[in-house]
């Protein structure tokens, strides 16, 4: 497997997508860290980006990348080598050139511009690592997709799907209960919700952080009071995980019966 990882990472690098990505993050990190009055600000302005935009292209491009990889697969496979070392290597190699670019893309504005107080670097780890989980969650999930799928146009259909749930239908379905059964306390139930969707974690964990829950009134203060504590942030962090082992399970449980 480490031969594997080593040969799809080092062609990975060479990537025009992958350049593509590194260079409009670092585009988009530079112009807003130039632009804004401090760390806390650039970061809440970048959140929004991330949060779209890194579930998407790891989501199409992970689907595309297992699918473009079928020849090479079955090549491989001709030979001594077992289908979870190879694809495994492969997710491995494609979660560490796009977190690579991703934490570079941050990384250098960072470096640029500096921070000026310790909590900015407690939130650059929240907000790089939250990231980097995003990145391995959706391309997990993307892979599960190109693995269960056969047809292609199906395929990307299920990511978009799978995208605009986890990006947007989840919120909306979670505020519609919320307005539905307002007159009950539903801080606990909407905690819980919180740590069943990725993206809405990394939303919640990297607002806290920026001081954001005293504009969110009674429900900011009870986000807080969990995600704020060491106990909150260690269950968000376990939650992210299972985000990732997850999937990947059920794709290589998958792989393994798939017919070739």
């Amino acid at each position: 497997m480490g031969q594997i990882f080593r040969y799809c990472f080092w062609d990975l690098l060479r990537s025009r997508f992958i350049l593509a990505y590194f260079g409009f993050f670092l585009a988009g990190s530079m112009g807003i860290f130039r632009f804004s009055p401090s760390a806390s600000a650039a970061f809440g302005a970048l959140l929004s980006a991330v949060i779209l935009l890194a579930p998407l292209c790891c989501q199409i491009y992970g689907t595309l990348y297992f699918y473009q990889s079928r020849g090479f697969h079955e090549l491989m496979f001709a030979q001594p080598i077992g289908r979870i070392p190879l694809c495994l290597g492969q997710f491995l190699a494609l979660s560490a050139a796009l977190g690579l670019a991703f934490l570079m893309a941050v990384g250098i504005p960072m470096a640029a511009y500096g921070f000026s107080a310790g909590g900015d670097v407690r939130l650059l780890m929240v907000f790089v690592g939250g990231g980097l989980l995003l990145h391995f969650i959706f391309l997990a999930l993307a892979f599960l997709v190109a693995v269960s799928v056969e047809d292609r146009l199906r395929g990307f259909s299920t990511s978009l799907v799978i995208w605009l749930t986890l990006v947007f239908g989840y919120d909306a379905l979670v505020m519609a209960l919320v307005m539905k059964f307002s007159d009950y306390p539903l801080e606990t139930p909407v905690l819980a919700a919180m740590l069943l969707n990725p993206v809405d974690l990394e939303r919640v964990l990297v607002l806290m952080h920026l001081d954001s829950a005293a504009l969110l009134g009674y429900t900011g203060a009870s986000f807080q009071k969990f995600f704020g504590t060491v106990l909150g942030t260690w269950v968000s962090l376990g939650a992210l995980l299972m985000w990732i082992i997850a999937p990947l399970l059920l794709f290589l449980r998958k792989l393994t019966r798939k017919d070739w």
